[in-house]
């Protein structure tokens, strides 16, 4: 067929596009001498493809492809960088439709500033099948953000395998978090063992929805991965994030990520360190765990004793046949926490084998035998927590606990041995075992021990001793006594109702008057006291109202009982309430004149001031309205202000401690346990008759602590808190109590007594703070705050 030139060639593609049947006779001969010019005339073909519509468009397309051979493709591929758009368009167009392009060549022309990249991605995408995945990505990396992602959705469901070495691209130089997710999605379709490391890149992305959908990614993964690569983002993440790592990495979890766990067993989280401990003991083997507790040997002891203590909490029979094969190991370290942990191997019946735990020299394995024991249920338990015991005194506060579990009275007889005990915990732990196993039984027993024991308790827990004696006695029905606690029980002396009974006279065998009995109603006292009545009674003596001659003038008599003189620790109490209330000259503190020698009686003359204590003015009024109340919380916290400031800290500042008359002027009274601001008579108070209040004592002092003047603090918020809702915060029984004030969960006043004002309770709240350094630093800031608030609400009268 012969060519035509140029000119005819235009003619004839006119007449071609304006035939209307391209299958006549004068179609198809136009189309026979378009076929043989058509390699001259490309350009104008392509320039023509563009711009019309099919049949024609389709047909001159074909030409292209069909009539054109060898030099065609590199024409066409030139032609993606024709500066005409018709052109590149047209030439994509039939590039698209050819089968089998050179794909190097069309990246080559990706890059190319003449190409149009969009042109050149629809020729790729056609080409896309037989296409490297590791080629579209690292081509799409090198483009502006939109036509990488064109290119990239190439990549979505190919066949073709990814070489992982070939793929070369740096996150943080990556923009587009669409970018990133499309590619994510990509690598979340392909199930090569090196893919996983590659995700977890991205969870170092800026951009949360990234890291999230990085997550996802894993997560769905059905490739087994080494998941310590997540740990360090189990920590650092939080929320949606760090609940799909833990996740993954519990369901990636092997034997192999054991030891790698070594470090994640003490994290600052809690959750986190069981979450941790419990994928060790489910996934150990002898080896990895040989291999964790190696590296767990070099750190320091506490790092050791937590890490221990959190896998032991989630130890079961796999973790015990785990570590039964390491009970011999070399490593001292390593035997001690396998023969620990094999303990749960060891059956109720095996008590001879939880003995000889019990009585190791490491006390790792003896608390984990302790632990054994309790859960035992085995009476006999008790005889071996007995020997422990005597072997190792130091855990005795572990055996008690272990006592108390198993609740069986015969473990009465070590907490009684606990109670002789010099360390104030051990005390504790053996009167919170016998307040929880005491039975009717042993009600009586139980009395008469704690009542034997009184003079050798320390001040933190002689109170609560005889609190509890109080309960057994009313609980079980057991015959009121009166018992004085400095003196043994061998004297025959009966005295002070300790249990609630009414105050009546005193009963002696030999009926004989002591010179304290023999001071009643009408008699004078070193010739100048008139004793007028008797007003009270306690533990240690009398208060009596006197009549003072020589002044003319009424006051109170506080004397000592007799038998009480021989006692260095009850005559050295009596002198410090002198010697430290003397010291303050208050409006709101009692004053204090002398102490006074006579006939082997001893007492102590003070103010006195007809009054009721606050305790029964709270049992008249229930609770205090707002502007009464802070009237009374600023006497009192200008009188112990005033304490302060000569360094006497109360130590029992209670409602029946704070004295009101009937115009509510308050006065501070029995500085009895008072003691100073310095280290040198502050050790006084270790050996004192009494302690304050359980109801009233602060965090610090239920530890064993001394007081400062932030104790007392403490006790005046559990006052306030008292005046203005009318109950106290914490109740129970006294150990209960004890602990509450340790835990400091107090219902909110405003949930008690709904017209409390939010100020007050904002100040009481921080008084009552469980961290002596939260709460206000000084009575006097106290003092000040109160009356900001009373000058806040308008109290019309002058408070001083």
């Amino acid at each position: 067929m012969a060519k035509i030139g140029n000119i005819f060639f235009n003619r004839t593609l006119n007449q071609f596009l304006e035939c209307k049947d391209l299958d006549s006779k004068k179609g198809l001969s136009l189309l026979e001498k378009i076929q043989g010019s058509v390699g001259d005339n490309l350009d104008k073909v392509l320039e023509t493809i563009a711009q019309v519509e099919d049949p024609h468009r389709e047909v001159l397309k074909n030409i292209c492809l069909e009539s054109v051979e060898g030099f065609s493709e590199e024409y066409f591929l030139n032609a993606l960088s024709n500066d005409q758009t018709v052109m590149r368009a047209a030439a994509s167009d039939i590039l698209a439709n050819k089968p089998a392009v050179d794909s190097t060549k069309l990246f080559q022309r990706l890059h190319d500033p003449k190409s149009s990249p969009a042109e050149v991605i629809e020729v790729l995408e056609a080409q896309k099948d037989s296409l490297k995945p590791e080629d579209i990505i690292n081509h799409s990396l090198k483009l502006e953000t939109d036509d990488a992602i064109q290119l990239l959705k190439l990549v979505e469901g190919s066949r073709q395998p990814v070489d992982l070495s070939s793929l070369s691209f740096q996150l943080d130089k990556i923009e587009s978090p669409v970018y990133k997710i499309n590619l994510l999605n990509y690598f979340g379709s392909i199930n090569e063992p090196k893919i996983p490391l590659i995700v977890v890149r991205f969870l170092d992305d800026s951009n949360k929805v990234v890291v999230l959908e990085a997550l996802k990614t894993l997560d769905r993964m059905k490739i087994d991965f080494d998941a310590s690569a997540l740990l360090p983002y189990a920590e650092s993440m939080s929320g949606v994030e760090q609940e799909l790592v833990l996740k993954i990495i519990a369901k990636q979890a092997d034997a192999s990520l054991v030891p790698h766990l070594s470090a994640y067993l003490t994290l600052k989280s809690d959750e986190l360190n069981d979450f941790f401990a419990g994928i060790v003991v489910a996934n150990a083997d002898k080896e990895n765990f040989e291999k964790l507790l190696k590296r767990l040997s070099i750190e320091d002891d506490w790092t050791q004793q937590q890490s221990v203590a959190r896998i032991q909490k989630f130890s079961d029979e796999h973790l015990s046949e785990v570590a039964r094969e390491l009970t011999s190991h070399e490593q001292e370290f390593i035997r001690n926490t396998a023969q620990t942990l094999v303990m749960n191997l060891i059956g109720d019946e095996d008590l001879g084998k939880i003995e000889e735990y019990a009585l190791s020299e490491n006390w790792q394995v003896r608390e984990r035998a302790i632990q054994s024991l309790a859960k035992s249920s085995n009476r006999a338990a008790i005889v071996v927590l007995k020997k422990m015991v005597d072997a190792y005194p130091d855990d005795f506060v572990l055996a008690l606990r272990a006592v108390k579990q198993l609740g069986f009275g015969k473990g009465l007889e070590i907490a009684f041995e606990g109670l002789k005990n010099s360390q104030p915990n051990v005390q504790r732990a053996s009167l919170e075992t016998i307040e929880a196993i005491t039975s009717e039984k042993h009600a009586a027993k139980v009395r008469d021990n704690i009542m034997w024991n009184l003079p050798v308790l320390t001040t933190e827990m002689r109170e609560f001793a005889k609190m509890l004696m109080s309960e057994i006695t009313r609980d079980y029905g057991l015959p009121e006594i009166q018992i004085d606690e400095n003196t043994t029980t061998s004297t025959g002396v009966v005295d002070v109702p300790l249990f609630g009974g009414s105050i009546g006279s005193t009963v002696r065998p030999d009926e004989r008057l002591s010179p304290l009995d023999q001071l009643a109603p009408g008699s004078v006292w070193m010739d100048r006291y008139h004793i007028k009545k008797e007003i009270g009674r306690g533990a240690m003596g009398r208060v009596m109202l006197a009549e003072d001659d020589m002044v003319d003038e009424s006051l109170i008599l506080k004397f000592m009982l007799p038998e009480l003189t021989v006692d260095q620790q009850s005559t050295e109490r009596f002198k410090r309430e002198v010697k430290y209330a003397r010291k303050i000259s208050h409006r709101n503190v009692i004053r204090v004149h002398d102490i006074l020698l006579k006939d082997k009686l001893c007492a102590i003359s003070m103010e006195y001031f007809k009054s009721r204590g606050l305790e029964a003015v709270l049992d008249e009024v229930k609770c205090f309205e707002t502007l009464d109340g802070l009237k009374i919380l600023y006497q009192i916290a200008s009188g112990m202000a005033a304490a302060h400031e000569q360094e006497v800290i109360h130590r029992d500042l209670k409602p029946s401690n704070i004295l009101i008359d009937d115009k509510w002027h308050v006065k501070i009274v029995d500085f009895g346990i008072a003691s100073a601001g310095t280290a040198s008579e502050a050790t006084l108070t270790q050996t004192g008759s009494i302690i304050g209040s359980p109801a009233y004592l602060s965090p610090e002092r239920a530890d064993g602590k001394d007081a400062d003047e932030r104790s007392d603090i403490y006790s005046l918020g559990i006052i306030s808190y008292y005046m203005f809702s009318g109950q106290l915060p914490y109740s129970g029984k006294p150990m209960e109590v004890l602990a509450k004030h340790r835990d400091g969960n107090a219902p909110p006043i405003m949930k008690v007594n709904d017209d409390a004002a939010p100020e007050v309770s904002r100040l009481i709240v921080r008084m009552m703070a469980i961290d002596p350094s939260a709460r206000p630093q000084s009575m006097k800031a106290v003092r000040d705050e109160v009356k900001n608030l009373v000058v806040e609400f308008e109290l019309p009268e002058e408070i001083g």
